[in-house]
């Protein structure tokens, strides 16, 4: 069975500028353990530091990212339908036909993408320009009248769910709560344990639209080592010879377009997770993670990502395996207890030999 935090943390609504709800929850979780101080950037980053064991020790950050992707009301029409704008990247088509959750102040108002049926649709391509959402009412006054607002968060209708086998979930949020509930557990159990590093752990605000936590966080933390957990999309579903799949271990992103894995840091990688038993697979990627951010801030950030394989992430909806997220968590932790001045100058300076074939 999956931990709370991750059921709680899944069915939260937060896309990118509304995390609030999300960042509560964090906090809440975070005031149990008194080891940590809980710290914030100026854009609602939500973060637990605890000082190291040794003086002039280096300083390591984890982060995963409160936001989802998804929608804002853009427009009210004056027959009482609703336009979307999308926040992050997203697809028309998943889309049609979805019940969607509108978030008012009022509480949340539920309605429908309207579906034009194929007997009179001339273009098979879902637009978001081109799509309504149809929330019952008759008028641009009764929308009103429901307390729809322009900027309303808007989200699927998707509650968490066991697969049959319940090794694997199906939730809207996997990217990525996943990567605050591994923050959470590791504030858990780090809360007794004291390590040589300086340790910031907790999770970022608005990633999905230009990782702009991490930016404003790194700046404030000046880690030497940050270390993002993000879902990543593995495409096993629709084709077996795909570089990673569901079930699988956690993921050593080698590459995305805008961070290559140091070679020091993926050798120890291969070499810790090797050492302790821990599955792991290798992974590239054309989209990015946190670590992107961190790579080229502060003249220079030890940057990298413990990626969870995801199925259909970026839409209504995603599949993850419960046994991924066990490997995640081992490696998290084994790595932490592993950090210290030496290792991560041997990093940095690419002295760091290979132990393993």
């Amino acid at each position: 069975m999956i931990p709370k935090v991750y059921r709680d943390l899944f069915d939260l609504p937060g896309i990118s500028g509304y995390e609030k709800e999300v960042r509560q929850y964090m906090k809440k979780e975070i005031e149990k353990y008194p080891e940590f101080e809980i710290v914030y950037d100026r854009l609602g980053s939500i973060f637990a530091y605890k000082k190291a064991n040794v003086a002039n020790a280096p300083t390591v950050m984890v982060a995963g990212h409160m936001d989802e992707v998804g929608l804002i009301v853009a427009k009210i029409e004056k027959n009482g339908m609703l336009r979307v704008q999308p926040i992050g990247g997203l697809v028309g088509d998943i889309f049609i036909s979805q019940v969607l959750n509108i978030y008012t102040k009022d509480g949340v108002v539920k309605g429908i993408v309207g579906s034009i049926p194929p007997h009179i649709k001339t273009d098979h391509k879902a637009m978001f320009s081109d799509m309504i959402l149809d929330i019952g009412a008759t008028s641009y006054e009764e929308a009103k009248s429901f307390g729809v607002n322009l900027g309303d968060m808007v989200l699927y209708d998707n509650p968490f769910s066991y697969t049959k086998n319940k090794k694997r979930v199906i939730a809207k949020a996997i990217d990525n709560r996943f990567g605050c509930g591994l923050a959470l557990e590791s504030i858990a159990h780090f809360a007794k344990i004291d390590l040589p590093v300086n340790l910031y752990i907790g999770a970022t605000v608005q990633e999905e639209v230009g990782l702009r936590g991490a930016e404003t966080t790194v700046n404030l933390f000046k880690p030497d080592v940050f270390i993002a957990l993000d879902a990543s999309p593995v495409n096993d579903a629709f084709d077996d010879k795909t570089m990673a799949k569901l079930g699988g271990g956690f993921l050593i992103r080698m590459y995305d377009p805008r961070n290559t894995m140091l070679q020091s840091l993926r050798d120890y990688f291969v070499d810790v997770a090797t050492k302790n038993k821990i599955s792991f697979q290798h992974f590239t990627s054309m989209g990015g993670t946190d670590a992107a951010k961190a790579l080229d801030l502060n003249e220079g950030v030890l940057a990298t990502t413990i990626g969870l394989p995801a199925r259909y992430i970026h839409s209504t909806a995603a599949m993850m395996d419960l046994d991924d997220l066990k490997e995640a968590r081992r490696m998290l932790f084994t790595l932490l207890k592993t950090f210290n001045q030496e290792i991560i100058i041997k990093l940095k300076e690419q002295t760091y030999e290979k132990k393993t074939k």
